[in-house]
């Protein structure tokens, strides 16, 4: 991919008929930051860029998903370490899910109870859901590209969702699926 200049922003964020204090509120950045990268008075970190160029691309095209935000499910189900493995299972069942991240006490991601971690062998139903919890889960902030997000789904069952480092979403496999067909144009 191409690193845009800052002009080619400036042009883009003008034939979107934005602001420049629009662009700082969609992306997140500050209105001088927009104004020093469109001026190229400073050299912006990718970050800076990818918050910019997402931020752009929702303004262009606000009913296509951008990231995983757009996507997630927000209703998560969560166990703490000390449910018991039969609990999970039950609640998996009867909600229709496939995974269920493990929540410490303080609201920290600790692990992740899936299908395949409770058909392990010797899984006891009275044991915590810690002992069988992965502990191997894919944390990503909300802002990540729906392209990032599949590229991580090829590897991992489900993306843990955050915000601001708490828990707001998910997105498995499934989830990506249906975002695909509604997409137009290339899977890229």
């Amino acid at each position: 991919m191409e690193i845009p200049s800052g002009g080619f922003l400036r042009q883009w964020r003008k034939t979107l008929g934005l602001t420049q204090s629009q662009l700082a509120e969609e992306s997140g950045l500050t209105q001088s930051v927009i104004a020093k990268v469109e001026r190229e008075s400073v050299d912006p970190r990718a970050s800076t860029l990818r918050k910019m160029v997402a931020a752009l691309l929702r303004s262009e095209s606000p009913d296509q998903a951008h990231t995983v935000g757009d996507i997630m499910v927000e209703e998560v189900a969560v166990l703490a370490p000390e449910d018991t493995v039969q609990s999970a299972i039950e609640r998996m069942v009867r909600e229709g899910i496939s995974q269920l991240p493990v929540i410490s006490a303080s609201g920290a991601i600790i692990g992740l109870v899936s299908e395949s971690s409770l058909l392990g062998a010797n899984v006891m139903r009275e044991a915590p859901v810690q002992s069988v919890m992965q502990m191997n889960f894919e944390v990503v902030n909300l802002g990540v590209s729906i392209a990032e997000g599949r590229r991580l789904l090829v590897e991992r069952e489900v993306l843990l969702i955050t915000d601001a480092g708490v828990l707001c979403g998910l997105v498995s496999r499934i989830d990506m699926v249906r975002a695909l067909s509604k997409s137009e144009g290339e899977l890229h």
